[in-house]
């Protein structure tokens, strides 16, 4: 099965920062079922088992968190970055509205991320520093990272998700309503729950990939 691109973004509430990259699956049969939650996604774009990525001396990025199985998803499923990205701000300087949605439900990482990467009032340092990662475009989704794949992580040497409260806090795409000047969300990876917080702020964030196949 080819893998024509995947998309890697910033963890967010309403959406995630994703740039993207063209891939090709191990497998060769076209099969939706060959891609499996734990499978290794490759900086070459290839997609392995976990025993073929050891018998390899291929570099991982992202492990396979979750599969869509129905006919009627967008894509094939998502992976997550095996490492954080290192705290930065979502903006440079505040009192700028970035230009993005604010909302809290709609899946619009991809809006949100252009909004922030190219606003020509304000940088965002974590948007540059994403969009640097990959070199092509972006997409969104919000995934809910499952504890089970810091296992999987680990085995390829990333760096596990921090569930401590303490640690456990990433930047999102996401402004703050009534205060997009100033303030942008947090997500906590171990509650779910969401802070506002000063957008000059450093915080981490942990990449998010949607894999996407040709038609």
């Amino acid at each position: 099965m080819k893998l024509k691109r995947f998309l890697l973004p910033i963890l967010a509430w309403s959406g995630l920062m994703l740039t993207s990259c063209h891939c090709e699956h191990e497998e060769d049969d076209g099969l939706l079922s060959s891609l499996q939650v734990g499978n290794v996604v490759c900086s070459d774009g290839n997609i392995l088992s976990m025993d073929k990525f050891k018998q390899s001396d291929k570099e991982a990025v992202a492990i396979v968190f979750h599969v869509n199985r129905s006919a009627e998803a967008d894509n094939l499923g998502y992976a997550v970055y095996i490492h954080d990205i290192e705290p930065l701000a979502f903006a440079d300087s505040l009192g700028i509205d970035q230009g993005t949605s604010a909302s809290l439900t709609d899946e619009d990482g991809n809006e949100n991320t252009y909004s922030l990467f190219n606003n020509d009032e304000v940088k965002s340092p974590m948007a540059i520093r994403t969009f640097d990662l990959w070199s092509y475009g972006q997409s969104a989704y919000i995934p809910s990272v499952r504890h089970q794949i810091n296992k999987c992580i680990t085995e390829v040497g990333g760096t596990s998700i921090n569930l401590n409260p303490g640690e456990c806090w990433l930047w999102s795409s996401t402004e703050v309503e009534g205060q997009k000047e100033n303030k942008a969300w947090l997500y906590s990876m171990q509650s779910g729950t969401i802070q506002e917080t000063p957008k000059d702020q450093p915080h981490k964030s942990r990449p998010i990939i949607s894999i996407y196949t040709t038609k």
